[in-house]
């Protein structure tokens, strides 16, 4: 967690021009998106096709509201798991307990599954993983921010259309709106807008490239 964070401080930093151009304008830029559908014993907890409102909506959003286009990291955008998840990675937590868990077996499992590189960055392209799994308790999704390169989304926050892009931005580091017609609003019944200063904080993370 350590070295992501270093990498998007110097990243941040390295792109402060851009950042500083964002007042001016928003060039077109790329986001490489992962999602893994993990599996119980019974298979998988959700079939590709219910992730299409989801997907629809963090591509048009993203490209309207922050000018990034979201492109599949690999041949497509969803892998679906055809072993089963240990419980502690189907059925996470939020907040302290996602720290806890990606301390624990739930990390590790994520640590082996997410996209692009792990330990030492091997690549300019740095994709944000997306687990859809059984349960986030108590919420519908949950991210680290720029702790780590994933999020999770329980099924019912996949099935919603606007989870997945909710916890995506604060993967980019976006924090919580108090504007329900925010995407940042907590519930998801949120809105689609943002605001001027969110656009620039999204497009100067690391997973924002023009690459």
């Amino acid at each position: 967690m350590a070295g992501r964070l270093l990498i998007d401080n110097v990243g941040r930093i390295a792109k402060l021009p851009d950042l500083i151009a964002g007042f001016i304008g928003w060039p077109p830029k790329r986001l490489r998106l992962h999602v893994v559908i993990l599996a119980d014993q019974n298979g998988p907890v959700l079939q590709t096709r219910d992730l299409d409102r989801s997907l629809d909506y963090i591509t048009r959003v993203f490209k309207t509201r922050f000018n990034v286009s979201v492109r599949a990291y690999g041949d497509g955008f969803v892998h679906v798991q055809k072993e089963a998840a240990p419980a502690s990675a189907l059925f996470v937590r939020c907040n302290a307990g996602a720290l806890a868990d990606e301390a624990g077996e739930a990390g590790s499992y994520f640590a082996g599954h997410v996209a692009g590189w792990n330990v030492l960055p091997v690549s300019l392209v740095f994709p944000v993983t997306v687990f859809v799994v059984r349960e986030v308790v108590g919420l519908r999704g949950c991210s680290l921010g720029p702790l780590t390169d994933y999020v999770t989304v329980g099924v019912a926050g996949a099935l919603d259309g606007t989870t997945l892009a909710h916890e995506v931005g604060h993967a980019c580091g976006l924090w919580h709106s108090q504007s329900r017609a925010n995407l940042m609003h907590h519930d998801s019944s949120r809105g689609d807008r943002v605001a001027w200063f969110q656009k620039n904080i999204l497009r100067s993370s690391r997973h924002a490239t023009y690459l």
